[in-house]
This record gives C-alpha cells, sequence and structure tokens, in this order.
C-alpha cells in the first residue's frame, strides 16, 4: 500500500493528487490523455446501453435507471474537475506554499495542530479507500456468486428451467443474450469487472478530491485561529507577528475561493443527481424483495448517501471554521492595542466576517440545512413517483 503511504509537507491532500493524475487531472499535456478512455467507457459501456437497448421489465428498469443516475453523477462529476485541472493544480500550488511556510515560521502550537491534523485526516482519507475496495469487490463478485448458486440449485433439483444469470451492472448489452446464455454471459463478465472497478475507482477520486480540499482549507482556517490565540499580544514583536496573521489568512480565504470555483458545477450535478438517485432507488426498495440486486443498489445508495451528507458536514465546517476567525479576533483584547495593531486585526475581521463555503453551481452553501432540504425534496418526488406508478 505504498501509494497511500503518508508524505511531507503536512497540509497537503498527497493521496488526491496522485489519484488525480492517475486520471490525468494535472497541467501536465502529456498526461491529459489518460481521461479520454474513461470518458469513452462511461460512455460506450454503460450510457448507451441502459439508454437505447431498454430493459426486459419494470422492476429491472428502475435498477437500470438509477445505477445511470449514480454513475452519471461520478463520470461526469470526474470530468468536471478535469475540466478545472488548471484551477485545482493553482490551490494544490497554493496549499504547498501555505503549509511550508507554516511549518518554517509558525510557533509550535500551530505546526503541531498542522501535524497532527494531517495525520488524523491521512488515517480517514486512507481507511475510505479500503472500505470502497472492499464494497467494490461485493459488487463486482455477488453476481457471480448468485449465479453459481442458482445453477447449482438447478443440477440439484434436475430442472429444464431456463437458467437466469445475475448481472453486475442492469442492461442489455448490444443485444446479446446475456441473461440466458453462458457464452453471452461470460463476455459481458469479461467486459463489465473492469468496468466496475473503474466506476468505484472513479467515484473515489471524485469524493476524495472534493472533500479532501474541503478539510484543508477548513485546516488552514483553524491554524489562523491558533496562532491568534497563541500570539503574544504583549511583545514588541506582536506586530510583525500580527502581519504574518493576516497574509495567512488572505492565503486561508485565497484555497476557500479556488475551492468554491472548483467544486461549484460539481455541487450543483449532486444536488440535482441526489434527488434522482434516491428516488429511484427507494422506489425499486418499495416494489423488490430482498436479492442480490436489492444487495447492489443499496450499496450504491449507501455510498451516494455518505458522499452527500459528507458534502453538506464538511461545507458547514468550512464557514463555521472561516467565521470563527472573527470571533477569535473579538477575543484577543484588541481594545487595548494600539491604533497600528487594530487597523491589521480590523482587516482580518472583516475579511472574515464575509461568508466562505462550497456552493452547488452558487445558488446555495452545501451545508446541513441543506441536506435536509435534499432529505424532504427526495421523499417529496419519490411519493410522486409512488403514486403515479
Amino acid at each position: 500500500m505504498k501509494f497511500l503511504r503518508q508524505e511531507q509537507p503536512a497540509g497537503v491532500p498527497h493521496i488526491a493528487i496522485k489519484l488525480l493524475k492517475v486520471f490525468g487531472i494535472t497541467d501536465r499535456p502529456e498526461e491529459r490523455f489518460r481521461i479520454l478512455p474513461v470518458m469513452l467507457t462511461y460512455v460506450l459501456i454503460i450510457v448507451v446501453p441502459k439508454s437505447f437497448y431498454g430493459y426486459p421489465n419494470f422492476e429491472l428498469g428502475i435498477i437500470g435507471i438509477a445505477e445511470l443516475f449514480f454513475q452519471t453523477n461520478t463520470f461526469v462529476g470526474i470530468f468536471l474537475l478535469f475540466l478545472n485541472r488548471r484551477k485545482l493544480d493553482q490551490l494544490f500550488s497554493q496549499a504547498r506554499s501555505f503549509s511550508q511556510t507554516v511549518l518554517r515560521e509558525s510557533p509550535p502550537a500551530v505546526v503541531q495542530h498542522l501535524t497532527t491534523q494531517h495525520g488524523m485526516i491521512h488515517k480517514i482519507t486512507r481507511l475510505f479507500c479500503i472500505v470502497v475496495m472492499y464494497a467494490a469487490h461485493f459488487y463486482v463478485f455477488a453476481p457471480f456468486l448468485s449465479t453459481l448458486y442458482t445453477f447449482f440449485t438447478m443440477v440439484q433439483q434436475d430442472g429444464n428451467e431456463t437458467m437466469h444469470y445475475t448481472l453486475q451492472m442492469e442492461e442489455n448489452f448490444y443485444g446479446l443474450t446475456i441473461r440466458t446464455s453462458a457464452p453471452h454471459y461470460f463476455l459481458f463478465g469479461l467486459v463489465m469487472t473492469p468496468t466496475c472497478y473503474l466506476c468505484a475507482l472513479t467515484g473515489t477520486v471524485k469524493t476524495l478530491t472534493v472533500c479532501n480540499i474541503t478539510i484543508y482549507c477548513t485546516l488552514y482556517f483553524q491554524l489562523v485561529q491558533v496562532r491568534l490565540r497563541t500570539a503574544d499580544t504583549q511583545s514588541n514583536a506582536f506586530h510583525q507577528e500580527l502581519k504574518a496573521i493576516v497574509k495567512m489568512h488572505q492565503d486561508a480565504l485565497n484555497c476557500a475561493s479556488l475551492l468554491e470555483s472548483i467544486t461549484s458545477l460539481v455541487l450543483l450535478q449532486q444536488l440535482l443527481l441526489c434527488v434522482l438517485i434516491w428516488s429511484s432507488m427507494l422506489l425499486y426498495f418499495t416494489v423488490s424483495g430482498f436479492n442480490v440486486n436489492f444487495m447492489s443498489l443499496f450499496v450504491l445508495f449507501v455510498f451516494d448517501t455518505t458522499e452527500t451528507f459528507a458534502y453538506c458536514y464538511l461545507g458547514e465546517q468550512l464557514s463555521n471554521e472561516s467565521a470563527r476567525v472573527a470571533r477569535t479576533v473579538y477575543e484577543s483584547s484588541w481594545e487595548t492595542q494600539t491604533t497600528a495593531i487594530q487597523k491589521d486585526l480590523q482587516l482580518v475581521l472583516v475579511r472574515a466576517q464575509s461568508p466562505v463555503g462550497i456552493t452547488a453551481g452558487k445558488f446555495c452553501y452545501m451545508n446541513m440545512e441543506q441536506f435536509g432540504i435534499i432529505l424532504k425534496t427526495t421523499y417529496s418526488f419519490f411519493v410522486i413517483l409512488r403514486d403515479q406508478l
């Protein structure tokens, strides 16, 4: 697991950067072609079969549509990050410069907070990658195991019934009889197995990138607060220290501005498709029994719910930590300082009062209140679908 090892400097999302390079989401022209086979796989193996070849029955149609919404959210999201690769590269450069400055010039308490939080973020990121890897294994191999179980059951019963194979994704694959023909099913499995792993990797990269850069921007505002609290207000060098804090705060705001610009369209798509994904999956759960399809779709449901919740929770954390900088200034005994120091503190205060966060297309901030709105909208949409069908 060398790919997931912790690296330096602290304060930079190293795992997300490595994963983005796998997809060619860098500022190097020679690496950009890597996104092409990813998007071709999405279009030719997922979109075209699911959109134009129909489904055998209503239940399987719901699964196919839900999977299409889910994979569209994943692959279009990673493509939007690809379009913002220059801004991502700029954000990573600023994050690296910010972290190196903190490690080189800040008091021990600030450095300790940065290294501690960096280690914790790395552990959570690594754990998430491992969990997704095991979930992908289940999603890939559960249909094969279900098919084997059905085969041995039919052999023991000496039945003459037609064998129906369990698919990894519900679709009619370019006219092949993959549900009843063993050779066609085997061919479909050869194509779909790497595709499923690619879907898992793509979703992991998208989710980790948005979450990691949001977490690190939140950490930068925490570092500003720690440095304000630990600064010696009675020292003759406090004015010079405050100048460094003002610059540090501005750098954190610049990173947050880049973050919002990069993730805006990704989160707008998440907001819109999340309602469609949840409502279609809930509709299937209400009309189907417990089987492999149910469990596979439930894995996708949990992943999408966790992803949306993470964006809203982390977005609220970012907004709160940015606003707490202003509160920290209020608690710094600013009224006892000289006029020059008060002006610098006022500058930090004014900047900290501007709202900071991640938005869905600049229409709304992603926070826990918005997560509640998504849940209510999803339930309303689900009730309408259920009543119409």
